[in-house]
């Protein structure tokens, strides 16, 4: 079975996370690679304004991003860099905080021949539905969304849409809220069902960790009303047109 590379971002000192994914993976037959992840606390004030615009964030966003969110943010990119400068096909984008499902791999040698797609969505903590649906096989369901699942567990993410993705620099939304302004950058997003990936929360988020636990509180009342206008924008377009997802 061929599979594509898979990255998983692991943080310094975090290391029983990290094996504890990859000898999952190890059991359903796939391997991985160590990404190190960026730790948001330890960066220079110099290497954040080379990363993250907090003037758009204060016009585009409802509250300013935190060091563990930018962090998580320069982790992904750096993968979506590496997929581009090497000429990866498509790649696997995993966290370290995981349950993996046997079904990942069989799903994983599909995506050869499945051409139209810039990114696949693979966990889901909050049941979105798709707006539209395809049977893929006898095993899965291919949909697209109006709200793209939150959170950065594990998707698929194609050349095209890392060579989409990294013109988003500098930065100033969460990475995963990018995704659901999918509109933005054209990127063509769907899922699969039943999710093969979900958060395993015995794991403390090592975001939370960075932030103390919290996510960043200081926005306004009229922040919060302009993101849920874009927002609400966004969501009446299509992640993607199943139309165009097509065996090769």
């Amino acid at each position: 079975m061929t599979q594509p590379p898979i990255f998983i971002i692991n943080m310094d000192g975090c290391e029983d996370r990290w094996q504890s994914t990859y000898t999952r993976l190890r059991e359903v037959g796939l391997d991985a690679t160590r990404f190190p992840a960026t730790n948001g606390k330890l960066l220079s004030e110099s290497e954040v304004t080379a990363w993250y615009n907090p003037s758009e964030n204060h016009k585009r966003y409802h509250r300013h991003l935190t060091p563990g969110e930018i962090g998580c943010y320069i982790s992904h990119y750096r993968i979506y860099e590496k997929v581009v400068n090497e000429n990866i096909p498509y790649a696997l984008v995993l966290e370290d905080d995981l349950h993996i499902e046997d079904s990942l791999a069989p799903l994983l040698s599909l995506f050869s021949d499945i051409e139209g797609w810039d990114m696949v969505k693979l966990s889901d903590n909050r049941a979105n539905p798709f707006i539209e649906q395809t049977v893929l096989n006898q095993k899965f369901t291919m949909g697209n969304y109006k709200k793209v699942p939150n959170g950065t567990q594990g998707y698929l993410i194609s050349l095209g849409g890392a060579k989409k993705l990294i013109q988003r620099r500098p930065f100033f939304r969460p990475i995963d809220v990018d995704f659901q302004f999918h509109g933005e950058l054209g990127l063509r997003i769907i899922g699969i069902k039943p999710y093969p990936i979900s958060e395993d929360i015995s794991f403390e988020s090592a975001i939370e960790n960075i932030n103390q636990g919290r996510h960043s509180n200081r926005s306004t009342f009229l922040r919060n009303i302009k993101h849920r206008v874009r927002m609400y924008i966004q969501r009446q377009s299509r992640s993607a047109d199943l139309k165009k997802v097509t065996f090769k």
